[in-house]
């Protein structure tokens, strides 16, 4: 799989099976970590409307700074 680093200005994320990630602050703003193999899933709604699912693999930390989101994941 080929991963592309994604920058998304969103209005709304949506963590699909909560429980495949972890939750932490940095100074960067909220991480949160995938937690399961091979893959953890995210809504974005963009902030032209549009929603779109992503995959997160394992162990990368997707960024929530204000309303930026910042991740390595493909599109689903």
């Amino acid at each position: 799989m080929v991963y592309s680093y994604q920058v998304i200005k969103f209005l709304t994320i949506s963590f699909v099976q909560g429980t495949q990630w972890s939750q932490s602050i940095g100074d960067k703003g909220i991480l949160y970590k995938a937690t399961k193999d091979p893959y953890s899933k995210i809504i974005i709604q963009s902030v032209s409307g549009s929603k779109k699912l992503f995959r997160v693999p394992k162990d990368r930390t997707v960024i929530v700074d204000q309303d930026t989101v910042h991740f390595l994941g493909e599109l689903s």
